[in-house]
């Protein structure tokens, strides 16, 4: 009986033994029962969020892509110039690779070449890239200047200055002693280092020949009420542009000499027939120093082939003489 009894406990301990095991158990598996169905949500969430982009409209795609595409982009770069100061004290701005700076002098020289063509680049609208990249990136030089010449850190103290060769003044007035008379009509050339002006001769004036493609001309026009006028213009050439040019800048310190090419016009209607004028010639360089010739000139015009020949000789070439001959 007591072995029965003893038994029976021992079952029944048994018994609460294991309910208690189960509901200790019981928490954990919960537990990870909970965190499972918290992964299979978030996934959900991802795939369902996946499926609200991918059944976007094609345009809001495009839109998008548009904007990541030409977001403009602001890009710092360094740069180092130099900067002078040329005859007339004006500051001037040099890439660093355009100057050779010794101990005591310095020179710069920069060029610039554009080629234009007419018509449509045919790779224009085949790089993407080219076309859209200006308008899409914001660039921003973060300068660091050197000066060459001046400020307390000047590299040097040395201004470069051009020599001008002199004007040789006998041989300009001798040149000028006896021109045309003709009226509305060059009646001169001259080419030298210095740009001229005239004193003392009303409706004569020096044009820069290379200011125009082709020179400047004389025309006898009428205005509005029909009465003739002396017209100094543009040379009224026809001609058919090529479709390719280049264009050339070039500048120095120091300055590249100027090379004056100028036309003398009587710009008046009025005609000189073996008359003598004394005026001035101003000329002046291109540092902006001027001096004055006084100038005697007889004038001679009459419709001879011998003074339009003569008219058409009339030149004086400091630069190259012999294209006076």
């Amino acid at each position: 009986m007591k072995i029965k009894l003893l038994f029976s406990g021992l079952v029944c301990i048994a018994f609460l033994f294991s309910c208690a095991s189960n509901k200790v158990n019981a928490p954990d598996i919960e537990k990870n029962n909970i965190i499972s169905q918290t992964n299979v949500t978030d996934t959900t969430n991802e795939n369902s969020t996946i499926q609200t982009d991918s059944s976007a409209s094609a345009l809001e795609l495009i839109n998008s892509s548009l904007n990541n595409t030409f977001l403009e982009q602001t890009i710092h770069k360094p740069l180092t110039l130099y900067r002078a100061l040329n005859y007339n004290k004006d500051t001037t701005v040099w890439d660093t690779s355009d100057c050779k700076i010794g101990k005591s002098t310095f020179s710069c020289n920069h060029v610039d070449r554009y080629d234009y063509s007419y018509g449509v680049w045919d790779g224009f609208y085949d790089d993407d890239e080219m076309v859209w990249d200006s308008s899409r990136k914001k660039i921003i030089y973060d300068t660091t200047y050197i000066d060459i010449n001046f400020g307390k850190n000047a590299l040097v103290h040395y201004t470069p200055v051009t020599e001008i060769p002199k004007l040789d003044r006998e041989a300009v007035a001798k040149a000028l002693s006896k021109l045309s008379g003709e009226a509305c009509a060059q009646i001169f050339k001259f080419r030298s280092n210095y740009n001229l002006e005239v004193i003392g001769l009303p409706g004569f004036s020096w044009e820069d020949q290379d200011a125009m493609m082709f020179g400047y001309d004389a025309y006898i026009d009428r205005d509005d009420s029909g009465q003739k006028k002396c017209s100094v213009q543009g040379a009224r050439v026809e001609y058919t542009e090529n479709s390719h040019y280049s264009i050339v800048y070039s500048r120095s310190l120091p300055e590249q000499l100027d090379d004056k090419r100028l036309q003398f016009f009587n710009g008046t209607l009025k005609s000189f027939q073996d008359t003598t004028i004394s005026w001035k010639l101003v000329y002046t360089d291109q540092y902006h120093r001027a001096d004055t010739l006084n100038i005697t000139t007889k004038f001679e015009y009459d419709d001879s082939d011998s003074l339009s020949s003569f008219r058409n000789r009339a030149c004086y070439d400091a630069i190259d003489p012999s294209n006076c001959k």
